[in-house]
């Protein structure tokens, strides 16, 4: 049971009963997992991968050492002064790095110990749920050097949060928020003690792991065309379709051919 992959940056694992959960663990503790070009392209791949395990229901992103992800690694910047290169690095990769984690079939979890800023906050973002340890710290610190988030930052706070709270996190460019007060101000799905928080969230994707595969694809996918902005009838339309969708699939009917002989 389980597998992994190689990668230089990356630990990958699939485990847990049936092979249904994947691990992604950012590995560059010595940086505090700080995203370079070389790392970028193996979330892309991981996050590609991924998608196409059959047994993987849930995919956990978490991070190596004291840190969960603390942004672009500096050694970055310095290309930025050539401006294919910065456009590249924008709406290429990290453009493809938001399309391989948001746009996954997938579940993902993001479990984020220690510090999580900047570029480390906008891959929290991405995911589906976001889970805290209680001394884990937050901020969007981009501002600090004159430019704003490039990889949808901005745009998913002001989605995820009370608009006028998304604007001090961007404004203020702090980088000591609390897990209490992102999650206070509405960002993060839960926070957990620091002494406990390896279980707790094992439970929460345990939990997750023994859900029908379509029907958390499908409600991921439901959900997010919703909260895209589309109106009501339309979310509704694909709601009801969804729904059709998983009662005719072959578990479903089974279960219900189930039922069915039963009161006969």
């Amino acid at each position: 049971m389980g597998k992994t992959a190689q990668y230089e940056h990356l630990l990958y694992e699939v485990g847990g009963p049936g092979d249904a959960v994947c691990t992604i663990t950012l590995n560059r503790p010595d940086r505090h997992n700080a995203i370079h070009r070389e790392m970028a392209l193996e979330i892309i791949d991981a996050f590609q991968r991924v998608r196409d395990e059959d047994s993987v229901k849930v995919a956990v992103l978490t991070g190596a050492g004291k840190s969960f992800c603390t942004g672009g690694d500096l050694t970055v910047f310095p290309s930025f002064a050539e401006h294919r290169t910065l456009l590249d690095w924008m709406a290429r990769t990290g453009y493809e790095v938001q399309r391989a984690i948001y746009h996954n079939e997938k579940v993902v979890v993001a479990k984020v110990k220690g510090h999580c800023l900047a570029g480390g906050l906008e891959l929290a973002l991405m995911c589906d749920l976001i889970y805290a340890s209680r001394t884990a710290r937050f901020g969007v610190t981009e501002i600090n050097l004159g430019i704003l988030p490039g990889w949808g930052g901005t745009a998913r706070l002001a989605k995820s949060m009370p608009i006028f709270r998304a604007r001090e996190v961007l404004l203020t460019g702090r980088k000591d928020y609390t897990a209490q007060e992102m999650y206070d101000m509405g960002l993060l799905t839960r926070v957990f003690e620091d002494d406990a928080f390896d279980e707790k969230v094992d439970e929460v994707v345990a939990g997750l792991s023994t859900k029908s595969a379509n029907a958390l694809r499908m409600g991921k996918s439901v959900m997010n065309r919703s909260f895209e902005g589309i109106d009501m009838d339309s979310a509704l339309t694909i709601e009801r379709n969804a729904i059709c969708w998983l009662v005719f699939s072959p578990e479903i009917q089974e279960l219900l051919g189930a039922v069915k002989g039963a009161g006969s």
